[in-house]
C-alpha cells in the first residue's frame, strides 16, 4: 500500500503520502506518476507520449493537457487561479477563462455561452470531450474537473483556484506554509490546536446542552452611550415623549394632490411647476425645500444679476503658458488629409460598380505595425490632401486613393499572394492594372507615386491590363506570413563559400 513519511518539528508535524504509480494492463508502462507529498503527478498515453502534466504550486496546480500527436498540440493548460484555455484539436480557442470572465465558442468560431464577474455562469456546468481520451467540466474558476481515460482506466483532475477555508478549518490553525523543496504549498498545522478544536465539538456535541438566551435590549440608555452624543439621545427621548403627550398634530399624506391642497400655502414649493424643480433633485424633497418662507423662495427665483462675459482671469493664470487664453493665437494644422480605408467586404462592389470609371483608383495596402507602411501612409495622406483639394472647383480628380489594413484581413493576400508591404493595386473600369511595391520603376517618393498614377491610365486607356486572377510569384520576403522566415532565408550562412 501508499507509504508515509512524517517529519516532526517539536508540536509542528507534516505528513505526506507517497502513492503507487498506475500502470497500463501489462505492467510495463506508466499510466499515472505521482510527486511525492502529493505535488502532482504525470500521466502518458499508451503510445508514450505525454498525456498531462499537473504541479502544485503554492496553494493551486498548473495543469497541461496534451494531444496524442506527433507534435504534441497542448488542448488544455491552466494556472492555479483558475486561469487558462481549452483548445480544439486544431489549436483554435475553445473555452477561456480568466478573472474578469470567459467564454465558450463553437468550432465556427461563434461564441455559445459567455460570463463575466458581474454576471457569472448561469445554469448547468459546460462539458464536453475534448478528445476521445479527455473529458472536460467547467462551472467557474474554482469548479473546473478534467477526466482522464486510457484503455479501462481513469484519472480525475481538479483544476482552478482553491475555494478559501473557513474559520473552523485547518488552514486557520496552520502555522505557515512550505515555500521551498518538493513539498511546497503544504500547510505546517499546529497539533495542539487541533487537539483543542477536537475536544470543544466533542463538548459542544454532548447531549443535554442548552444555549443561554441573551436578553435583548429595547432601548439605548443614556448612560451607555459616549458621552459626546448623550445630549443627542436626551433629545431623541424628549421629542417621543412630547409626541406621546400629544402636544404634536401628525398627519400622514398618501395622496400627493391631498398634501398640495393642504399645504400648499405654508409650503411655497409645492406648488412649483415640475420643470423648474427637475435641475436640483434634492428640491423634490421636503427635507430640500429651502423655500419654506415666501421671501426666500422670491429671492431664489430672481433673474441673476452676475455678468454673463467671460469670467476674468487671475495673475497666476495670466502669467502662466497661453493655453489657459483664448486668444493666444492660431493652431498649426496638419496637410495632410486620412485615407479613406476600405474593408474587404465591400471591396468588389466599390471597385467594379461604385469607383469612378475615368479614374484611376489607387488602393494601398498597408500594415499599422509595419514601419514602412506608417512613413508610406504619411506620404500619401499629403497626396489625398492634394487630391481632396480639388472637390468643389469643378475638376474630377484624376485618381482615388484609398487604403486596406492587411491586419485585418486576408482577402488581397490569398487572392494576389501578397508577401511585400506596402503594396500599390491601381485599377480602372473595375480591372487591375499595376502591382507592386515600387513606383515608377524604381522609387517610393510622391513624385515617383504621381508618375506611376499617370503611366497607369495612359496604359488602361490603352487596353493594356493585368490578366484576371493575377498571382505574385514564390520570394524569400514573407514579411506578412512569418519574419523569421525572411531573416532565414536572406541572411548570410555561416559557413558558406563566397
Amino acid at each position: 500500500g501508499p507509504s508515509q513519511r512524517v517529519h516532526a518539528r517539536g508540536a509542528v508535524a507534516v505528513m505526506t503520502e507517497l502513492k503507487e504509480p498506475r500502470l497500463y494492463p501489462g505492467g510495463s508502462q506508466f499510466f499515472v506518476k505521482y510527486q511525492p507529498g502529493g505535488n502532482g503527478s504525470f500521466a502518458w498515453y499508451p503510445s508514450g507520449r505525454m498525456a498531462c502534466a499537473y504541479e502544485r504550486m503554492g496553494g493551486g496546480f498548473y495543469c497541461f493537457f496534451y494531444a496524442d500527436n506527433h507534435a504534441g498540440t497542448t488542448l488544455c493548460a491552466f494556472d492555479p487561479q483558475g486561469s487558462g484555455y481549452v483548445a480544439f484539436e486544431d489549436g483554435r480557442p475553445r473555452l477561456t477563462s480568466r478573472r474578469e470572465g470567459g467564454t465558450y465558442t463553437a468550432r465556427d468560431g461563434t461564441i455559445e455561452r459567455l460570463w463575466t464577474t458581474a454576471k457569472p455562469l448561469k445554469g448547468a456546468a459546460i462539458s464536453f470531450d475534448v478528445t476521445n481520451n479527455i473529458t472536460f467540466s467547467f462551472k467557474s474558476r474554482r469548479e473546473m474537473t478534467v477526466k482522464l481515460s486510457c484503455q479501462g482506466l481513469t484519472e480525475e483532475y481538479v483544476l482552478g483556484e482553491p475555494p478559501l477555508g473557513s474559520e473552523t478549518s485547518y488552514i486557520s490553525r496552520s502555522l505557515g506554509t512550505v515555500r521551498m523543496g518538493p513539498e511546497r504549498g503544504k500547510k505546517i498545522l499546529d497539533i495542539d490546536k487541533i487537539r483543542l478544536t477536537q475536544a470543544e465539538r466533542a463538548q459542544r456535541a454532548r447531549p443535554g446542552m442548552t444555549v443561554l438566551a441573551v436578553p435583548k435590549r429595547g432601548k439605548i440608555r443614556v448612560e451607555d452611550v459616549h458621552a459626546d452624543c448623550r445630549s443627542i439621545v436626551e433629545e431623541a427621548d424628549n421629542l417621543s415623549a412630547s409626541v406621546k403627550r400629544g402636544e404634536w398634530d401628525v398627519a400622514v399624506y398618501v395622496d400627493k394632490a391631498k398634501l398640495i391642497s393642504t399645504l400648499g400655502d405654508t409650503l411655497p414649493t409645492l406648488r412649483l411647476d415640475a420643470s423648474l424643480l427637475r435641475s436640483d433633485p434634492a428640491s423634490k424633497k421636503l427635507d430640500g425645500m429651502a423655500a419654506t418662507n415666501p421671501a426666500i423662495l422670491e429671492e431664489l427665483l430672481a433673474p441673476s444679476t452676475f455678468p454673463k462675459g467671460v469670467l476674468p482671469l487671475s495673475k497666476q493664470i495670466m502669467g502662466a503658458s497661453g493655453r489657459f487664453r483664448s486668444d493666444h493665437g492660431s493652431h498649426y494644422r496638419t496637410p495632410r488629409v486620412r485615407l479613406r480605408e476600405i474593408k474587404a467586404a465591400e471591396y468588389d462592389a466599390f471597385i467594379s460598380t461604385e469607383a469612378p470609371e475615368n479614374a484611376v483608383v489607387v488602393v494601398a495596402c498597408l500594415a499599422g505595425w509595419l514601419p514602412q507602411a506608417r512613413r508610406t501612409e504619411a506620404m500619401l495622406e499629403l497626396v489625398n490632401s492634394e487630391v481632396q483639394s480639388v472637390k468643389g472647383t469643378g475638376r474630377e480628380p484624376e485618381f482615388l486613393l484609398l487604403k486596406f489594413d492587411m491586419s485585418h484581413s486576408r482577402m488581397l493576400r490569398e487572392r494576389h499572394n501578397i508577401n511585400t508591404l506596402p503594396m500599390y493595386l491601381m485599377y480602372m473600369g473595375g480591372r487591375l492594372a499595376f502591382a507592386s511595391n515600387t513606383l515608377n520603376g524604381y522609387g517610393s517618393s510622391k513624385e515617383d507615386f504621381l508618375a506611376q498614377v499617370r503611366t497607369t491610365a495612359a496604359a488602361a486607356r490603352a487596353g493594356t491590363f493585368l490578366p484576371e486572377g493575377f498571382k505574385f510569384g514564390l520570394t524569400d520576403n514573407a514579411i506578412v506570413e512569418s519574419f523569421g522566415k525572411t531573416l532565414a532565408a536572406t541572411s548570410t550562412r555561416i559557413g558558406a563559400s563566397a
